[in-house]
């Protein structure tokens, strides 16, 4: 029997398909056992709304955010204790958080609101690791019934898709 390959996880969110649901913010506080207990803890995939006027007409449109693993890997290079390290298996950012000290450099850094801080130490996505590593998806990828949320090998799909999002956050942010 062949072990089942890692995906090399470029994740990418597509706006224009979030319809809001919530699914993938229930896959993934089920699968890392991280029910929020109180409203100091924030999950770490969580979902947006934007509303905006379009020709005269109220527009709503939503959007999942959470850590994308992107290519550019800001959290990495602004952390002053390195807690941030990238998989080469999977291509996934990953935190270890027992330096971090609670600066928020990282959050500031993040493009994507994909870090929370829970008693003052950084938290993310870790894009289910072990799941990638078994050749799985991550669940909130099996869990969109739209596939807002997706896995992509081509890096140029991920940057476009990318940016679109950041145009979002930019956008709800004024």
């Amino acid at each position: 029997m062949r072990e089942p390959q890692a995906l090399f996880a470029n994740f990418n969110f597509h706006p224009s398909l979030c319809v809001g649901c919530g699914a993938c913010v229930t896959a993934c506080m089920d699968e890392h056992d991280a029910f929020p207990v109180s409203s100091a803890r924030t999950p770490l995939r969580r979902i947006g709304e934007q509303q905006r006027v379009r020709g005269g007409k109220p527009v709503l449109s939503w959007y999942s955010v959470g850590c994308l693993h992107c290519g550019s890997h800001e959290c990495m290079d602004v952390c002053p204790k390195n807690c941030f390290s990238l998989d080469r298996e999977t291509g996934t950012v990953q935190l270890d958080n027992a330096a971090c000290i609670g600066c928020r450099a990282c959050a500031r850094a993040c493009r994507f609101d994909g870090i929370v801080f829970w008693a003052d130490k950084a938290e993310k996505c870790d894009g289910c690791l072990h799941r990638l590593r078994h050749g799985r998806t991550p669940r909130c990828v099996d869990a969109c019934p739209r596939h807002a949320i997706t896995i992509d090998d081509r890096p140029a799909v991920r940057a476009a898709e990318q940016e679109k999002l950041v145009r979002v956050l930019a956008a709800e942010k004024r």
